[in-house]
């Protein structure tokens, strides 16, 4: 995707959540909440630039580097031998894919589902007891 696209596509967003976050009645700011936190995964993501191809899951293969692991580990250590996977020949570089930037987006969505849950409930049992969720009326109903 183009970076220019992409970095429009989360303004856009940006802007959108807090648009909605600034109105009066509670389940558009809960919407602008859901929004906005997913504009902020987006750019998470964008900012951790994936220049790699190859993910960083290295299969060992039996006796591999002086290792006695099975077939198919991830990584076939030899501590005694001092080796350590991932392991590359000298003057070699691959460019791996950093698993963190999702593994933390992936966090950030999980939490996010919870706390959307709790504050529709809330705004539920708002609606329940005052018969509103417009913020002024509810301010006026509180003193």
């Amino acid at each position: 995707m183009n970076n220019t696209l992409l970095s429009f596509t989360i303004a856009i967003l940006f802007g959108f959540g807090t648009f909605l976050i600034l109105r009066r009645d509670i389940i558009k700011v809960i919407i602008g909440l859901g929004v906005l936190s997913h504009a902020v995964n987006m750019l998470i993501v964008s900012v951790g630039v994936f220049t790699g191809t190859k993910v960083p899951i290295i299969l060992g293969s039996h006796g591999e580097h002086g290792a006695s692991g099975a077939s198919g580990t991830i990584f076939n250590d030899a501590l005694a031998d001092g080796v350590l996977a991932p392991v590359v020949a000298a003057g070699t570089h691959i460019d791996y894919v950093d698993p963190l930037v999702q593994a933390l987006v992936l966090t950030a969505i999980v939490i996010s589902l919870a706390t959307t849950a709790f504050i529709l409930i809330l705004a539920y049992r708002i609606h329940e007891e005052y018969g509103t969720t417009d913020l002024r009326e509810l301010r006026r109903l509180w003193g």
